[in-house]
């Protein structure tokens, strides 16, 4: 089995053991945040799932014998890939100086303290997209170490991801055998342009309703229109946790645009949805609950490339994780393996370091 988003929360003192000195103290007077945007949604309850075990003060813990404890050997996980929780901000971040900073010394920290206790982990490397230039030479820094499995950004942002200012560091992630996972957060804080067409919203449930999923709507279709594939044909996208089940609809109403409005990207000389097939992978975390109307459900995702795009996620430590027996019980028999294995083998390649016969 292989997890491809396990979240890992900050150790401020830890992480601030990582920066430059120079530089330490500023981030330390923001408190314990370190000067990343908060999120103005808070979750009225937790953030995280009941039983995540918490440090002796009382704030929750990712640390390595937590997340071997709940998700590695609880589940007989094979691969876990750690993505940052709170450092997915670090893009949103207004100063892009103080952004790649801490985005190296996310990167390093996660290294030292995560991948080299226990083999079966890898990890996302964050990087300031804010900066593209900086940004792509983070990504060539990091990506000698192939326990970094893909390059995490966040769908929080300033412009749609297909946009020119970001090509460099779609470039450099091609460039090194990278994928690129996008993950839902951040829609509205820090410098990111405010989540939906309507203005805030002023729930979280809102947020998490159409901010998510609205932000990773907006990245495929940009990448998509943009003929980011075309400039980059062994590029590879991950879009994790903004649903499924939006994703037909969205690529069906592509492509009848794009049939009709072809002379305004004339580089897309097939239709959006076979480039997206040949492209494009989705977390299951979470897969939409259908009251009762799974066998549709599964049946419409067929029809735009599943099992083949799907791969398993637990979104562990947070409220809404997905326990893997949960998600096997959904899931068509014939697509388990490729969901819960296959797929993300396929996606990330010899990055996971999995023995094939």
């Amino acid at each position: 089995m292989i997890d491809t988003d396990i979240h890992v929360l900050i150790d401020p003192e830890q992480l601030l053991g990582y920066v430059d000195p120079a530089q330490r103290e500023w981030f330390r007077s923001r408190g314990l945040g370190l000067g990343l945007p908060d999120c103005p949604w808070a979750h009225p309850v937790s953030w995280f799932r009941d039983d995540a075990e918490h440090e002796t003060d009382g704030a929750p813990t990712t640390s390595v014998g937590a997340i071997q404890r709940q998700v590695l050997d609880a589940y007989s996980v094979d691969i876990g890939i750690l993505n940052a929780a709170d450092g997915l901000a670090i893009p949103l971040v207004a100063s892009s100086y103080r952004a790649l900073a801490l985005a190296q010394a996310h990167n390093d920290w996660l290294r030292e303290h995560y991948l080299d206790q226990d083999p079966r982990l890898r990890a996302g490397l964050v990087c300031p997209a804010q900066d593209p230039q900086a940004a792509a030479k983070e990504i060539r820094r990091c990506a000698n170490d192939r326990r970094f499995a893909h390059v995490l950004l966040v769908g929080g942002s300033e412009r749609p991801y297909g946009e020119p200012r970001y090509l460099p560091i779609f470039e450099a992630a091609a460039e090194c055998g990278l994928p690129v996972a996008i993950h839902s957060g951040g829609e509205g804080c820090g410098i990111a342009a405010s989540p939906g067409g309507a203005g805030p919203p002023a729930f979280y449930i809102e947020w998490h309703t159409q901010a998510v999923a609205g932000s990773i709507m907006a990245h495929l279709v940009s990448l998509l229109c943009h003929g980011m594939f075309e400039r980059l044909p062994n590029l590879r996208i991950l879009f994790m946790e903004g649903g499924i089940a939006w994703l037909p609809g969205i690529l069906w109403r592509l492509d009848t645009n794009w049939r009709a409005l072809r002379a305004e990207v004339p580089w897309l000389e097939r239709k959006p949805s076979e480039v997206a097939r040949d492209h494009v992978w989705f977390s299951t975390q979470p897969l939409e609950h259908t009251n009762g109307n799974d066998a549709l459900f599964f049946e419409m995702l067929e029809a735009i490339g599943a099992p083949d795009i799907l791969c398993f996620a637990t979104d562990y430590p947070h409220w809404d994780f997905d326990d893997p027996q949960h998600v096997l019980g959904r899931l068509p028999e014939s697509w388990r393996s490729q969901v819960m294995h296959g797929n993300a083998a396929t996606l990330y390649g010899d990055r996971l370091g999995l023995v094939t016969a």
